[in-house]
């Protein structure tokens, strides 16, 4: 099976939706050394659990802690990006950009966020592969959202920065109906949402999107697979109430 992992910005303090470097350091050490890899569409070995690395929103706390890491270690992970936050280039000193909250980055200190500059050098290092997490970090499921401005359009300014369109959706705040991701599987092989389970593989049941576990605020190195009975029992329960 498949366990697709969520994580948010990684700070010195950690935080709800962060991690610390030193227990993030630990936790990846722990993955590296106990699962495969991988990056979706990768082949996945049989009778073993694969682990997919994912990290919303593109904080500038990924690359500067966690690239390292990863490079350090051999890894590798999904990078999802909302275009609307991304700059050519941002001159704001390291020091004082890690003190940016994702908060006041949505609010537009983008700061707080990577540029397409240290994006496309983390992606030609192929330590990261780049997904597309809307535009404007909208709920999708919404009224009156601009449907072609926030799935295929983000799209298309990744491949237009970066050269490559990307082949996975994560979606903002895991919110997603049936419609949407019909609409959104027209351009994305992957679609990524939340749903605290385990995933058959690559295409669940039904085609719908992979579900993920919490990766954020870790306790200890083993993190969200501690216990990974219960997201497989989550998985098949998600299946059978379609979701």
């Amino acid at each position: 099976m498949l366990a697709v992992v969520m994580y948010h910005d990684v700070v010195p303090d950690g935080g709800k939706y962060a991690n610390t470097p030193h227990l993030l350091h630990a936790h990846l050490r722990y993955v590296r050394d106990n699962y495969p890899v991988v990056l979706p569409g990768e082949p996945l070995q049989p009778n073993k659990l694969s682990v997919c690395l994912t990290f919303d929103d593109a904080h500038v706390g990924f690359y500067h802690f966690v690239y390292p890491i990863l490079r350090e270690m051999g890894l590798r992970a999904l990078v999802s990006v909302s275009t609307d936050v991304i700059q050519d280039s941002v001159v704001v000193p390291m020091s004082d950009r890690l003190k940016v909250s994702s908060q006041a980055g949505r609010k537009g200190n983008t700061a707080s966020f990577c540029s397409w500059g240290e994006l496309r050098e983390m992606q030609d290092s192929g330590v990261a592969q780049i997904a597309c997490h809307s535009a404007g970090h909208q709920n999708l499921t919404g009224p009156d959202v601009d449907l072609d401005r926030e799935i295929p359009g983000p799209g298309q300014i990744i491949a237009d920065h970066l050269g490559r369109f990307p082949n996975t959706y994560v979606y903002p705040s895991g919110l997603v109906n049936r419609r949407i991701d019909r609409l959104t599987a027209r351009h994305y092989t992957y679609r990524m949402r939340i749903g605290a389970a385990l995933n058959r593989g690559w295409r669940n049941p039904g085609g719908g999107p992979l579900y993920r576990l919490q990766g954020d605020a870790l306790r200890d190195e083993r993190g969200p697979l501690q216990a990974t009975w219960k997201p497989r029992l989550r998985y098949y329960w998600n299946i059978l109430r379609g979701r």
